[in-house]
C-alpha cells in the first residue's frame, strides 16, 4: 500500500503516489532552474506543464486512477532528462523514447494556425498539416466558392470542428515534431525573438520618425500628398489583384469549359466531335489540345496567383517559378503554332467538282425542297437539347452552320444554296457544284466528290434536297453545294414557299428579296427574272390564285379562304383559322389556339 498526493499541474488534478510526486517535483524543479535565467522562461516552463499534463491525462482511466513511478518516468523519458541539458547553445540530446512514445508525441495533429491566420487559420493549419504552401489551400478554397459556394461552407463547418493551437505543445503537434522540452524552448525562444525583433523596428522608427510639425504649408502638402499616394497606392494594389483573380477565374472557367466539351456560350455542339472532324488525326488532336492548354492556361493561373498576392499582400515571390512558367508556356506556343501551321495547310487550296443534272424540258418547273424524314430525324433540328431521344447529336444556328448526325454511323452535313440565272440556250439547266478545301487542289476536288447530295425531278417539279452529307471519315474542309439553275428566255418557274430559306441572292428586275420571292412564278426575260402573277410584289399570306404544281397521285389538296384541306394516303389534314384536325393510323388529333385533344 502506497501513499498518495493531490497535485495541480495546468490547471488539472492528478492523484500521485508520493514517491512519484517527488521525483515529478524535483524534475519540475529542476527544469524550472535552467530556464530562470532564459528570455521568455516563464512561458516555456507553463508550455512544458502542459504537455505533462497532457502526457498524464493518457496514463490514467476510470480503472487506473493515480499516477504511479511508472507514469513519471515515461514522462521524463519522453520530454528529456535534465542531466542531458548541456547549455542554451547546445541542443538537449535527450534519451530516444520507447518505440510506442515516439509515435504518440511525433504524430501530426489538425490545429487552426493562429500565427498566420488571414479569418480563422483554417487553411495555413491544413497546410502545416499537409507540408504545402497556404496560397494554394487557399487558392482550392477559393476556386470551391464558384461551385455553389461550397468552400464557404467548408470553411465555417472546419472552424468549428478544428481546434486552435494555443500553446506550444499544440503548434509543435501541428506541424508533426516533437513535443519535447527541446522543441518547446526552442519555439518559445523563436517567438521571442520574432516578437523582439517587431519591437526593436517599431522603436527604431519611432526614434527615427520626425514628429515635429511641419514648418509651413508646403511642408504640409507634401505630407499629405505622400500618405494619400500610400493609402491610394495600397488600395489600387489590392483593386488590381481582385480584378486579376476575378477574370481570372472567368477566364479559367471558359478555357476548362471548351476543352472538356460543354460550351458557356449557348451553343449546342457537341465539341469533341468537331475537334476530331478539324484535326488532321488522332495526334495533331493530342498535341493540339496540350498546346492550347499551356498556351492559354498558364497566363491564366499567373493572372490568378499574381491577382492573389496583389488582393491579400503576399510578398513572396520565387523566381524558379516564373521561369519555369515561362518555359512551358513558350512550349504550348510552340506546339500551338506547328498544330496551326499544319492544319492550316489542309485548308490551303480550293477544289470543286460541277456535274450536271438532265432534266425533262417544260415551259415551266415548278421548284420545291425535299425535307428527308429520316435525315432530319437523325439531325433533330427542332429539339431544344443537344441530344434526341435517341442520342443523336445536332448543331444548328442558321443556314450557313453545319450539323453532326448519326444514323447509325456518325455524318455531318450542311446547308445547300440554290441560285438562278439566265441560259444562252433554250432548255433549263442545272448544275451541282461541289466545293471543298485541301492541301492542294486535287486533293480538295476529291474531298468535293465524296459529297452526297440529291436533286429529284417528276414531270414538272424539281425537289431539291435541303442538306448535303459527308460521312465523318472525311475531315471537315469547308465542304458546300451550290445550286445553279440557268432558265432560258421565256420560260417560268414556281418557287415553292419553303425555299425562302434556300435561294441564294436570286437577281430580279425588281430587286425583290429572296423571302418575297417564293410562292410566285417568275419568267426569266431580256432584262433577267420579272414577277408574272404579283401586284407590287405584296405578299398575301391568304392569296392561293396561283397555279399550284402538280399534285403526286392519290392526294386530294382543297384550299380555301378559311381552311385547308389535304388528303393522301397518310390521312386527312384540315387546317383553319381556328386549329388543326389531323386523321391518321394513331387516331384523330384535335388542336385549338388554347389546347390540344387526342
Amino acid at each position: 500500500m502506497n501513499k498518495t498526493v493531490t497535485i495541480n499541474i495546468s490547471g488539472i488534478i492528478f492523484h500521485i503516489e508520493e514517491d512519484a510526486f517527488e521525483k515529478l517535483s524535483k524534475y519540475l524543479g529542476t527544469i524550472k532552474g535552467y530556464f530562470s535565467r532564459t528570455e521568455g522562461g516563464n512561458e516555456i516552463m507553463s508550455d512544458i506543464e502542459a504537455r505533462i499534463a497532457e502526457m498524464l491525462q493518457t496514463k490514467i482511466n476510470a480503472v487506473k486512477q493515480v499516477v504511479l513511478m511508472a507514469d513519471v518516468d515515461a514522462v521524463i523519458e519522453t520530454m528529456g532528462r535534465p542531466e542531458e541539458f548541456a547549455g542554451e547553445e547546445e541542443p538537449l540530446n535527450n534519451t530516444q523514447p520507447a518505440e510506442e512514445e515516439v509515435n504518440e508525441t511525433g504524430k501530426k495533429r489538425m490545429f487552426r494556425d493562429p500565427d498566420h491566420k488571414a479569418v480563422a487559420g483554417v487553411c495555413s493549419g491544413i497546410a502545416a498539416y499537409f507540408d504545402v504552401d497556404v496560397v494554394w489551400v487557399r487558392l482550392a478554397m477559393f476556386l470551391l466558392i464558384f461551385f455553389g459556394g461550397v468552400s464557404l461552407w467548408v470553411y465555417i463547418i472546419l472552424w468549428i470542428v478544428i481546434p486552435e493551437a494555443k500553446t506550444t505543445a499544440d503548434k509543435l503537434a501541428m506541424r508533426g515534431e516533437r513535443i519535447d522540452i527541446n522543441n518547446i524552448s526552442k519555439t518559445v525562444k523563436e517567438e521571442a525573438e520574432q516578437v523582439k525583433k517587431r519591437m526593436e523596428k517599431y522603436g527604431k522608427d519611432f526614434i527615427t520618425k520626425d514628429y515635429s510639425q511641419p514648418k509651413n504649408f508646403f511642408d504640409k502638402l507634401a505630407n499629405f500628398i505622400k500618405d494619400f499616394f500610400v493609402l491610394f497606392g495600397n488600395l489600387f494594389g489590392r483593386v488590381i489583384g481582385f480584378i486579376l483573380l476575378t477574370f481570372g477565374m472567368i477566364f479559367m472557367f471558359v478555357l476548362l469549359s471548351t476543352i472538356f466539351g460543354f460550351s458557356v456560350m449557348g451553343s449546342n455542339t457537341e465539341y469533341n466531335d468537331w475537334v476530331n472532324l478539324f484535326f488532321i488525326d488522332r495526334s495533331h488532336y493530342t498535341l493540339g489540345m496540350l498546346g492550347i492548354i499551356l498556351c492559354f492556361g498558364v497566363p491564366v493561373l499567373m493572372m490568378i496567383y499574381g491577382g492573389i498576392k496583389l488582393l491579400f499582400k503576399i510578398h513572396y515571390s520565387n523566381r524558379w517559378l516564373n521561369l519555369s512558367a515561362g518555359l512551358i508556356w513558350f512550349i504550348g506556343f510552340v506546339i500551338a503554332l506547328f498544330i496551326g501551321i499544319t492544319t492550316g495547310k489542309d485548308f490551303g487550296n480550293g477544289g470543286k467538282i460541277k456535274e450536271q443534272v438532265q432534266l425533262q424540258q417544260h415551259d415551266t418547273l415548278y421548284l420545291t425542297l425535299n425535307r428527308d424524314k429520316q435525315l432530319l430525324a437523325s439531325l433533330n433540328l427542332n429539339a431544344e437539347d443537344d441530344y434526341n431521344s435517341h442520342g443523336e447529336i445536332r448543331f444548328k444556328r442558321h443556314n450557313s452552320d453545319y450539323l453532326i448526325g448519326k444514323n447509325p454511323e456518325k455524318f455531318f452535313a450542311g446547308y445547300a444554296t440554290l441560285n438562278v440565272v439566265p441560259s444562252l440556250t433554250d432548255n433549263f439547266e442545272l448544275y451541282i457544284i461541289k466545293e471543298a478545301r485541301g492541301e492542294d487542289r486535287r486533293a480538295a476536288s476529291e474531298r468535293a466528290k465524296v459529297i452526297s447530295y440529291k436533286v429529284v425531278q417528276k414531270d414538272s417539279v424539281i425537289s431539291f434536297d435541303e442538306l448535303f452529307t459527308v460521312p465523318a471519315t472525311e475531315k471537315f474542309r469547308v465542304q458546300e453545294i451550290h445550286i445553279l439553275l440557268k432558265v432560258p428566255r421565256g420560260k417560268v418557274i414556281h418557287l415553292d414557299k419553303n425555299l425562302a430559306s434556300f435561294i441564294s441572292d436570286v437577281e430580279n428586275v425588281t430587286n425583290t428579296f429572296d423571302s418575297e420571292m417564293v410562292n410566285r412564278r417568275w419568267v426569266m426575260t431580256k432584262e433577267g427574272l420579272e414577277c408574272i402573277d404579283c401586284e407590287g410584289l405584296e405578299v398575301n399570306e391568304d392569296e392561293h390564285d396561283l397555279p399550284a404544281p402538280p399534285l403526286p397521285p392519290g392526294t386530294v389538296d382543297v384550299d380555301s379562304k378559311d381552311a385547308n384541306v389535304k388528303i393522301n394516303k397518310d390521312g386527312i389534314k384540315i387546317k383553319s383559322k381556328d386549329g388543326d384536325v389531323n386523321i391518321d393510323k394513331d387516331g384523330i388529333h384535335i388542336e385549338t389556339k388554347d389546347k390540344q385533344h387526342k
